[in-house]
């Protein structure tokens, strides 16, 4: 569900974005359209920190890694890598398609939604190798490690959203990127 309405919004808003460009643009010139992707969190908390967040000596002070935790990290993390970058690139590859179709002068409903469900099956399949991931993670991390590092993912969260000044709350949407 929550994925059907990210589609039909990007939709939407790329089919709005599409229109306006096409009265500013020459007709040589073809509008990038940039899918609106989900931060995919896998339910793992410290991916906020970044890909190899195990690895900042701060926070597994902070949460208690010992040097074999993580070592079986590392390993977790190596096994995993390969699987994770080329899903990633179908996902961008897909999203590639999508774009070239809505790119046409009259997309073809059909195909537009065929090609949605081919990005939300690589999105899936991606989304799913990273909860992998993260439960073998989890697995090594003991219970209370583990609510530490929710602890400190929340925090982090919570700053972000209500942090003061630009892109702080009340100050709008991000920017669009621009078409190219």
């Amino acid at each position: 569900m929550k994925t059907s309405s990210h589609v039909l919004i990007f939709l939407l808003a790329a089919g709005g974005i599409l229109s306006a460009q096409n009265d500013s643009q020459p007709p040589t010139e073809k509008p990038r359209v940039y899918v609106m992707r989900d931060k995919m969190h896998g339910g793992m908390p410290g991916m906020g920190f970044g890909h190899d967040w195990w690895r900042n000596s701060e926070l597994a002070q902070k949460i208690g890694l010992s040097e074999q935790q993580t070592q079986q990290l590392n390993q977790i993390f190596s096994s995993h890598r390969a699987n994770l970058a080329q899903m990633k690139a179908n996902v961008e590859i897909e999203e590639g398609k999508l774009s070239d179709l809505l790119d046409q002068d009259q997309p073809q409903q059909d195909q537009v939604l065929a090609q949605v469900t081919q990005l939300q099956n690589a999105r899936n399949a991606l989304e799913k190798e990273f909860t992998v991931m993260t439960l073998a993670f989890r697995g090594v991390l003991t219970p209370d490690q583990w609510k530490q590092l929710q602890s400190m993912s929340h925090e982090r969260m919570f700053f972000r959203m209500h942090k003061p000044g630009p892109g702080g709350p009340g100050d709008g949407p991000p920017p669009m990127p621009p078409l190219e």
